[in-house]
């Protein structure tokens, strides 16, 4: 593996297939800016390594054989990286389940260099990251018609109107500081907005809210 960068995002791999698996691993290791930590075949090996070299990104296959890695590796709620999973499997059933496991980056596995870095890149960010084919799945699956009176205040009457400005960037994947230039705000600002947003909806993260955004047509003004 190369050696550690200061700078650089922190993975891990969890995956047994050797071609995309050695792949994957070939790719990463030339990339400036991320430092591979560890490659393993084993779920329960990639919780060990993550609770002991506290990488940033776990990249993991959905399913490792009879395992169900994904399950596995998001029931460690000690574990403080954010998962991108890849697959084979261009499924809704799987898309539904990995984001209510909280995962954060999905793509497949004819995923380019290019797009997989971007992923963990925009999620080592704090974004969210879906390769097209699973984002036309999100986006169907979440579309809905938006309020009939075509009012946000009805469809969010729990959040101000700054809130609700709010979690429209938070929907087009800002992060604070980008959400800070937008309205011109103060970062400390923004994290209080956002903080208030996902408690007054009840959500787990910004992902949640970004997607109810979606599902309540306040994407569609």
């Amino acid at each position: 593996m190369r050696a550690e960068q200061r700078e650089s995002i922190r993975a891990i791999l969890v995956d047994n297939e050797g071609l995309v698996r050695d792949s994957f691993v070939t790719a990463l290791e030339k990339e400036e800016g991320i430092d591979l930590l560890a490659v393993t075949d084993s779920p329960a090996r990639a919780v060990s390594l993550a609770e002991e070299l506290a990488p940033d990104i776990i990249l993991t296959e959905v399913f490792l054989g009879q395992q169900d890695a994904l399950e596995v590796i998001s029931s460690r709620q000690s574990l403080r990286a954010k998962i991108i999973v890849f697959t084979g499997q261009e499924t809704e059933e799987n898309l539904s389940r990995a984001l209510k496991l909280g995962v954060r980056g999905y793509l497949l596995k004819s995923t380019t260099l290019n797009e997989l870095t971007t992923a963990i890149q925009s999620v080592a960010r704090g974004h969210a990251y879906f390769c097209p084919p699973m984002a036309r799945l999100l986006l169907d699956r979440f579309s809905i018609l938006p309020p009939a009176n075509g009012s946000h205040r009805e469809a969010f009457p729990e959040l101000s109107e700054r809130e609700i400005e709010v979690l429209k960037d938070i929907a087009l994947g800002m992060s604070n500081h980008e959400i800070a230039q937008d309205l011109s705000l103060t970062i400390s600002t923004v994290k209080s907005h956002v903080s208030n947003v996902l408690t007054k909806l009840g959500l787990r993260d910004r992902l949640q809210a970004g997607l109810l955004a979606y599902r309540k047509g306040l994407m569609r003004s």
